[in-house]
């Protein structure tokens, strides 16, 4: 018996249907935008690098990457900021540590007041712990692109302080959503007031806070300065940074493209290093110039006083704020550059 040979519309519908499975398979992916947020002000030397980091995505990936920024919190803050890039609005950000520490806690390792002695050795405890926040990260569905830096943190105050009594007198801005960190101010004899970023000037301006703290380039940056024009010399700790992008949108790119994400973000972030340590110590010059007070503290008679409360604080934050393991790891890194600096 002769089998009857297939319909010709059955027969051109399978080839068709063949045809498209393999030029879907074939084509190249789609362009691919990064939606990048982050509270640097437009126009801020992190503003600038992460435009030229995005110029050079899309140039070396012929237009397959591109990056589009949202800068200066038009995007909320940092916990904000975190919860839309979960839901997928945002495929990426440039976080400070703060919002980092919102993610995992092994970040507030860089919190610890006077742990650290100058620029180069936090740079040498965070490439020693790099493995391990890597894979905190990627465990919390972010691929770590590169770390950045926003400054050295000092005390900015609306009034004169010499004394550790002074600042205890003073209600100091926390960053709202850590009650923890919160409890840990009160603990030691601080009074906390939580407010989100978005909210420092209008509570520096209101009477909220008396204090904040934060890098001098970024108080210039936003003004704060005017508003609390004395400024203590006490390095407190480096705000550090990381650029990060969602393991969705990263596991989108071709295995060329990600090599050159990757690439252009080591080049920001050594940018960064390179330039904002510098433009630090200009824009304290700069706000001098325009009425701002250093009060200096390190060079008077209370300066041990506050080297002893940092120490206090330092081991009170053991546990409580920073998880053990971490802290420990990263005083032994410490202890290890020191000792290959004798």
């Amino acid at each position: 018996m002769r089998t009857q040979p297939m319909p010709r519309i059955i027969v051109l519908s399978v080839v068709l249907c063949v045809g498209i499975v393999i030029m879907a398979l074939c084509a190249p992916l789609a362009a691919q935008t990064v939606k990048m947020a982050t509270l640097s002000p437009e126009g801020s030397p992190w503003d600038t690098i992460l435009k030229k980091m995005g110029n050079r995505w899309e140039q070396e990936t012929d237009g397959r990457v591109k990056l589009s920024l949202y800068p200066g919190g038009v995007a909320g803050d940092e916990p904000d900021i975190i919860r839309k890039m979960k839901i997928g609005q945002y495929q990426a950000s440039a976080l400070s540590v703060a919002g980092l520490a919102d993610i995992h806690k092994d970040f507030t390792v860089f919190e610890i007041p006077l742990f650290y002695d100058d620029f180069n050795e936090m740079r040498t405890v965070l490439e020693g712990l790099t493995p391990r926040l890597d894979r905190v990260l990627d465990e919390k569905g972010f691929k770590l692109l590169g770390w950045g830096y926003v400054g050295w943190v000092y005390f900015f105050v609306t009034e004169p302080v010499a004394k550790v009594s002074d600042m205890q007198a003073l209600k100091i801005l926390t960053l709202a959503g850590d009650e923890t960190l919160v409890q840990w101010w009160r603990r030691n004899g601080f009074n906390p007031v939580a407010l989100a970023t978005t909210d420092i000037l209008t509570g520096l301006k209101t009477g909220m806070v008396d204090a904040v703290t934060m890098p001098p380039l970024y108080a210039m940056q936003m003004q704060f300065y005017k508003s609390a024009p004395y400024m203590a010399d006490v390095p407190l700790a480096p705000m550090m940074g990381a650029m990060l992008i969602s393991k969705r949108s990263w596991n989108r790119m071709r295995e060329e493209d990600r090599k050159v994400v990757l690439a252009a973000a080591k080049e920001a972030e050594q940018k960064i290093f390179d330039q904002i340590p510098k433009l630090d110590e200009t824009a304290i010059k700069l706000m001098q110039g325009q009425g701002m007070t250093v009060l200096e503290i390190n060079s008077s008679a209370h300066s041990a006083e506050w080297l002893e409360a940092a120490e206090r604080f330092a081991n009170d934050m053991r546990g409580t704020i920073v998880p053990v393991d971490v802290f420990d790891e990263a005083k032994a890194i410490r202890a290890k550059h020191r000792g290959a600096g004798e």
